[in-house]
């Protein structure tokens, strides 16, 4: 990560104060959707999930990235940051198949996304400091793109316009995190670094597959 000057007592201002600010968002977003399940016990559940494993990442960066960088809170924060990726792309893929599939591609491919995802979880929180950058970046954004699988069959479906967001929800993801990754691009340096262009782009990210849940919900009747 590049130098970053702290302001305010935040280590990473920009970091922290976006996603702190996201999560406030999307908080008051989540009420209304979570609401929109109603009728359907496995619509409101897959909602809850999802909603609030974004919420949860969010919160949890934005903690991390107001702590200094030495001591157990930053390592506790630091882990559970990288967890709370897991959960956010399992949690996304629920209830857009609870909303959008039946039978095995609803249950069957939840349950391998989900196995994926706590198994990689578990992996990348015992072994931390062990893990090259380069493998557990391939694994989220492998286990995220697992979705292109259900996006062509919703394609066919539905066609282009309805998954665009959901779409572009995973190129903002994926570029951010090539950027953070590379660490290339600086806009300004030592307040907006790839750091916190990948910031800005989870947030993006989260808002089209948000807005893509939504549509979803105005699409397809509830379907137990």
């Amino acid at each position: 990560m590049s130098a970053i000057y702290p302001l305010l007592g935040f280590t990473h201002p920009l970091s922290s104060i976006t996603h702190l600010l996201g999560a406030i968002f999307f908080t008051y977003q989540a009420i209304p959707m979570i609401r929109r399940g109603k009728g359907s016990s496995i619509r409101l559940i897959s909602l809850a999930v999802f909603s609030g494993s974004c919420i949860f990442l969010l919160l949890v960066s934005g903690v991390y990235h107001l702590l200094t960088t030495t001591g157990a809170p930053h390592t506790v924060f630091q882990r559970l940051d990288h967890a709370a990726i897991f959960l956010v792309i399992a949690g996304t893929f629920t209830p857009i198949h609870c909303i959008l599939f039946s039978g095995f591609l609803r249950w069957g491919f939840l349950a391998i996304v989900w196995v994926l995802a706590i198994s990689g979880l578990i992996v990348k929180t015992i072994f931390f400091t062990s893990i090259p950058e380069w493998l557990g970046l391939s694994f989220f954004l492998g286990l995220g793109w697992m979705g292109l699988l259900m996006g062509f069959h919703l394609w066919r479906r539905y066609g282009f316009a309805f998954i665009r967001p959901l779409v572009l929800g995973g190129i903002f993801y994926t570029v951010g995190a090539i950027i953070e990754y590379h660490q290339r691009l600086t806009i300004l340096p030592g307040i907006i670094g790839p750091h916190e262009i990948l910031h800005i782009a989870v947030l993006l990210g989260i808002g089209f597959q948000w807005w893509f849940i939504v549509k979803a919900l105005d699409r397809v009747p509830i379907i137990e």
